[in-house]
């Protein structure tokens, strides 16, 4: 019996097509749907501060018509044949998916090819998605947890580009007309910057098609990736946030405090982190889940079983091409902050003062290892990892690898992460809430009648 069966595991078949594109092929003959991806090595982190957003916004336009079909043909197209079609925009990456069954790969990969390299940018669909994303972007801010974690970031990243909002702002989107997204569509679609990934019950001739799909005809000459600045000090909180917005403590770079008339308050505790290719990086993976991971884990256990104070609570990190951040985030009762920061700083201090017992360092490694291994079901998953495995890593990293790599993290390795970057005494503590005084409801409530304004 083959006890560890995830170290059998077959890479996929990598090949660099004439244009420059690397196809990623995983075949699961036992598999029912096949999984299609296309995804843009840049992200959001690689703008230019003038073209802020406009990665996102070329994931949107995208969908709206090519030189041979309207956006509703294309719609109309994927659902024809029980596509599910996605598309997302991260700060490292862009990325298109489709999964389909098998019978209808050669449909849906023709109108991805098409949708992605032949889009028609048509002015009046360009204005009217600009007022969609508008929409996206007022909704964003609407959300309290977006809110702070876009303001949360800005901080912590000070100057780098990764503190950037990925949607960009209003301004900036409704300056991006055809001709725009011409230019940048050549050079983000650019075959060199693109990774195609294919798993699932897939034949040859699936593999012949999708080569010949974006083997390099149709797509523009790309630029090598820029590098980002250096990462800053801590700065004051981006310029993109709405005007009206009470931002105080403006003196205090590990405060930072977001005033709106909400019920719950939200808080983001955390700081720099590392980068993905860090030596580091299972060790944060381990620190995080030790500290806000599971239902066992010390601060979902201090905060919300033993004293209430949360219904929300969760420790998580972000880790990009050169930095990366870790934070400890939820929401609570206004009145229930202040004990809620004192009880998460002395759950930062105990781990860093007593050390993790290593009954809890092998539960945590056991939740770790069995998370990766399980994100080895499914064709999507399968896809997903072969293309941020190319992007990240520039090669494919096996699971047995990273369970190997978990095994041998020590608790020497974690307290010298946990005082590094998990130092009570060094976290930004950022909140958005209702000011002090306010309930956050309005005063007159009770008198409203319903009448006209």
């Amino acid at each position: 019996m083959n006890l560890d069966p995830y170290r059998n595991e077959t890479p996929p078949r990598r090949e660099v097509l004439p244009g420059g594109a690397v196809l990623l092929t995983a075949p699961l003959p036992t598999a029912t749907a096949v999984t299609l991806g296309v995804w843009l090595r840049r992200g959001s982190q690689e703008e230019a501060p003038a073209l802020g957003g406009i990665s996102h916004f070329l994931e949107h336009m995208v969908f709206k018509g090519t030189m041979r079909r309207s956006a509703y043909e294309l719609a109309a197209g994927f659902d024809a044949i029980g596509a599910a079609v996605d598309a997302f925009t991260t700060k490292d990456l862009v990325a298109f998916t489709v999964k389909v069954l098998p019978e209808y790969f050669n449909t849906a990969s023709d109108l991805l090819a098409e949708m992605l390299l032949e889009p028609a940018f048509a002015p009046d669909l360009t204005a009217l998605e600009q007022d969609v994303v508008c929409e996206e972007i007022q909704e964003a801010l609407d959300t309290p947890e977006d809110r702070l974690h876009d303001a949360f970031a800005s901080r912590i990243y000070g100057a780098h580009p990764r503190g950037r909002p990925i949607l960009g702002t209003p301004a900036l989107v409704r300056s991006y007309g055809p001709d725009v997204l011409r230019a940048q569509h050549a050079r983000l679609f650019s075959a060199p910057n693109l990774v195609v990934s294919l798993a699932g019950n897939v034949s040859e001739a699936d593999r012949d098609r999708v080569a010949a799909l974006f083997g390099g005809a149709g797509v523009g000459s790309g630029a090598p990736l820029t590098a980002p600045a250096a990462v800053s000090a801590p700065a004051r909180a981006a310029a993109y946030l709405d005007p009206a917005l009470d931002l105080e403590s403006e003196g205090d770079p590990l405060r930072l405090d977001l005033h709106s008339p909400i019920l719950q308050t939200y808080f983001e505790a955390g700081n720099l982190g590392v980068s993905f290719g860090h030596a580091d990086r299972l060790a944060i993976y381990l620190m995080v889940n030790v500290l806000g991971g599971g239902m066992s884990s010390r601060i979902f256990q201090s905060v919300r079983e033993r004293e209430g104070l949360a219904y929300t609570i969760y420790n998580y990190h972000d880790m990009g091409r050169d930095t990366g951040l870790v934070s400890c985030s939820g929401s609570c009762s206004p009145e229930k902050l202040p004990r809620l920061e004192e009880v998460l700083r002395l759950e930062y201090r105990k781990l860093l003062t007593d050390g993790l017992p290593a009954a809890e360092l092998d539960s945590n490694k056991a939740q770790l290892k069995s998370q990766l291994i399980f994100s080895l079901d499914g064709v999507s998953n399968q896809m997903y990892r072969s293309a941020r495995n190319e992007i990240y890593y520039g090669r494919f990293v096996p699971v047995a690898e990273l369970v190997d790599g978990i095994d041998k993290v020590d608790n020497d390795q974690l307290m010298r992460c946990a005082a590094t970057w998990f130092d009570p005494d060094r976290l930004l503590f950022a909140v958005h809430g209702p000011a002090e005084g306010e309930d956050g409801d309005d005063e007159d409530d009770d008198d409203y009648d319903g009448g006209e304004d």
